[in-house]
C-alpha cells in the first residue's frame, strides 16, 4: 500500500508516475572521493567481512511477506553477496552530500525527490548476483515520505557481467485494481515467475550512478569475471 502517493489529484499522479522512471547521473562522485570511499569501506571490512556474507547475515535489506530473513536471503541472493548495513557516519554523510549537489540532475527526473536515505554497501563476486524484485515506495518509518527511486553507485565494475536491469511488461497480473504494483513481485511468488518480461541491461562506470523507481523490477546479472561494488540508497520524497 502506499495512500501517499495513490491520489486522485495531479501531485499525487505525477508522483505515482516518478516511481515507474530510469535514469542515470553520470560523474556523482568524484576520482578522490571515489578512491577515498574504496579505501574507507576497505579498512572497515577488513576483519569483518565474513559477518556480512549470505551466510553469517541475521537480517536483509529485502524481505518477503509472512517470511523470515532465511527465506528472503534464498530468494535473493540466492548464490551469495556481501550486504554492509553498518557504514561509517562520516561515508553515508558524504553520499547524502553528493545527492544533495546533484539535486537539480535527479530531481530533472524525480521532481519529488528530496534527500536521500539507508546508505549501504553491496559487493558480488564470481557468480553472484540479485533476483528481480520490486522495492515498492512505502516507507514503514516515514509514511509520508514515500520512496520514489533508489540509487545505485558503482564503486567498482565487474570485469565481465554483473550489469543492472530493468524488466518491463504488459502483463496485468503485476498491477493491483487501484494501479500499484502487486505484492509479491519477486521470485518467491509463481504468478511473478510465470510472467513474460523484456529485459533492458546497463553497466555504469565507477563513480556514476543509476536510479529507478520503486515500482519497477530490477536486479543484476551474474558476475562472470572479477568483482562489482557498490553503494544503495533510496530517494525520497
Amino acid at each position: 500500500m502506499r495512500p501517499a502517493i495513490v491520489d486522485e489529484d495531479a501531485e499525487g499522479i505525477k508522483m505515482a508516475c516518478e516511481t515507474m522512471l530510469v535514469s542515470t547521473i553520470e560523474g556523482i562522485l568524484s576520482p578522490s572521493e571515489l578512491d577515498d570511499i574504496i579505501s574507507r569501506i576497505e579498512g572497515t571490512l577488513s576483519h569483518r567481512r565474513e559477518e556480512f556474507t549470505v551466510a553469517a547475515r541475521s537480517r536483509s535489506v529485502h524481505g518477503i511477506d509472512g517470511h523470515g530473513v532465511e527465506r528472503a536471503k534464498e530468494v535473493y541472493e540466492p548464490s551469495g553477496r556481501i550486504e554492509f548495513d553498518e557504514l561509517p557516519v562520516d561515508i553515508a554523510e558524504l553520499m547524502e552530500e553528493a545527492v544533495r549537489r546533484r539535486l537539480p540532475d535527479i530531481r530533472r527526473v524525480y521532481p519529488h525527490v528530496r534527500r536521500s536515505m539507508d546508505w549501504f554497501y553491496v559487493e558480488y563476486d564470481l557468480g553472484q548476483f540479485v533476483t528481480p524484485h520490486v522495492d515498492y515506495p512505502f516507507n514503514a518509518m516515514n509514511p509520508d515520505q514515500p520512496k520514489i527511486a533508489a540509487i545505485s553507485v558503482t564503486l567498482k565494475a565487474a570485469i565481465a557481467g554483473g550489469e543492472f536491469f530493468v524488466d518491463t511488461s504488459s502483463d496485468a497480473t503485476i498491477w493491483t485494481p487501484e494501479g500499484t504494483v502487486r505484492r509479491g513481485a519477486d521470485e518467491h511468488s509463481d504468478w511473478f515467475r510465470a510472467m513474460r518480461r523484456t529485459r533492458w541491461r546497463v553497466k555504469a562506470a565507477p563513480g556514476d550512478a543509476i536510479c529507478w523507481g520503486t515500482e519497477l523490477v530490477h536486479g543484476t546479472e551474474p558476475v562472470n569475471a572479477g568483482s562489482a561494488r557498490k553503494l544503495i540508497a533510496f530517494l525520497a520524497a
